[in-house]
């Protein structure tokens, strides 16, 4: 391809615009799924609890076959993971409601020309 022009548009065709200055310096702010992510790691992890506790118990019976050392690092590490597995997904379901969030509510672009602050369009 010597000596074609191509447009930074033709590798992403979904380009934001600024619809006051028409400007291509987009930033996309994201306030509410960081939050959501955050807040939703932070419950996953504590609602991990009941998770931890059944963890713990699998893991136990699961050490058990290597005496009471290998149960007591069993319980460890099925507790470990039950609060891992907890905030793990609560983090995914946090952040995907601030996606719908961000993308409905608020205005989630920031023009880094004209800081001009706008949602994106619905087509």
């Amino acid at each position: 391809m010597q000596g074609t022009d191509v447009s930074p548009n033709a590798y992403y065709p979904m380009t934001l615009t600024c619809p006051q200055c028409q400007s291509e310096r987009i930033e996309t702010r994201n306030h509410a799924k960081k939050t959501g992510g955050t807040i939703g790691t932070v419950a996953g992890a504590a609602s991990g609890a009941t998770g931890v506790m059944s963890g713990a118990e699998i893991g136990a019976a699961a050490g058990l076959i290597a005496g009471p050392v290998g149960a007591a690092i069993g319980g460890i590490a099925g507790a470990i993971l039950g609060g891992l597995f907890g905030g793990a997904v609560g983090c995914a379901a946090g952040a995907k409601l601030g996606e719908v969030v961000d993308d409905n509510v608020l205005d989630n672009h920031h023009c880094l020309e004209c800081d001009y602050t706008f949602s994106k369009k619905r087509s």
